[in-house]
């Protein structure tokens, strides 16, 4: 196998574009595609302030460490989840990867915004732990890069995460969540912060090769509550289509954002929660309901 700009001998493959590179044309490939989706969706600049959030996984230290290659200046944010040994390497692997690179590294505790830690959660809430998870996940980041005022918060969520949601959200014709997706998610509301994902255009196994290839120590383990989620079915269908039709997933998502506006049935109004302040589409937000819920259950 040659790579396909200079011609040498490589073992080295971009399965999402199916394209053999050598090394260092890999590296670059990777570079540019992450640039191409920051100028495309207008993300972010070099006088943005950036915080990226950071589990320790591939997806958000590879993101971190490709924009400070680019050139911009983004600290790290890390929510400890109170996950026993993974919550410990998780955070092992964050705190070195900034330590190595002297980059800012923020550390906070879900217990300390909601009052216990994931595991402890009570049995009987109705909700996938996972949906909490990603819920509360999103709560405190936001929260965080408001009150210490950035910018632009940072996901790590790369294209084979963004085809797999859509996927879903088709097959059940979640007309608001379709509409909805996107690389970025503008400022709609004083106490939210502008979101985006950088990694839109690269693939799950490009994502692996960069990582390894810039010798980033992640953690590989899955969460294990993470077991039986529904991601990870329509993950193995976008697999399966990948053999037999290779690049088909980034024709699909860039096919997607050209037909999105078809889609759309109004812009979703945030209002202010009437507890905590920060924007929900309802009176009082998800975050603060599973609040309230955990307390009615400690005094019954």
């Amino acid at each position: 196998m040659k790579c396909r700009i200079c011609g040498r001998r490589t073992t080295i493959k971009s399965r999402t574009y199916n394209l053999p590179l050598c090394e260092e044309h890999f590296i670059e490939f990777f570079e540019k595609r992450v640039k191409k989706a920051i100028n495309s969706f207008h993300m972010f600049d070099k006088n943005s302030r950036i915080l990226v959030a950071v589990s320790g996984g591939k997806d958000s230290l590879t993101a971190w460490e490709v924009l400070r290659n680019l050139g911009y200046e983004v600290d790290g944010l890390h929510v400890r989840l109170g996950i026993g040994d993974y919550t410990k390497l998780s955070y092992e692997k964050s705190f070195e990867f900034a330590k190595k690179r002297n980059l800012r590294l923020i550390v906070v505790d879900l217990k300390d915004y909601l009052g216990m830690d994931l595991p402890d959660l009570p049995k009987n809430l109705r909700r996938r732990i996972c949906g909490i998870c990603g819920m509360a996940k999103r709560y405190i980041t936001n929260r965080v890069a408001i009150e210490l005022s950035y910018d632009v918060l940072v996901t790590g969520h790369n294209l084979d995460d963004e085809v797999s949601v859509l996927l879903g959200n088709m097959l059940h014709w979640n007309m608001e969540y379709i509409h909805r997706q996107s690389p970025v998610l503008r400022k709609t509301h004083e106490k939210f912060v502008k979101k985006v994902k950088p990694l839109v255009f690269v693939g799950n196994d490009d994502v692996d090769m960069y990582a390894r290839l810039k010798e980033i120590d992640f953690v590989e383990e899955n969460c294990p509550f993470s077991k039986g989620a529904t991601s990870k079915v329509y993950s193995e269908i976008f697999k399966i289509l990948d053999e037999k039709q290779p690049g088909i997933k980034p024709i699909f998502l860039m096919g997607f954002y050209r037909v999105k506006d078809r889609f759309k049935d109004g812009d979703v109004k945030l209002n202010s929660c009437k507890i905590c302040g920060y924007p929900t589409t309802d009176e009082i937000c998800s975050f603060c309901k599973l609040k309230i819920k955990l307390n009615d259950d400690e005094k019954n």
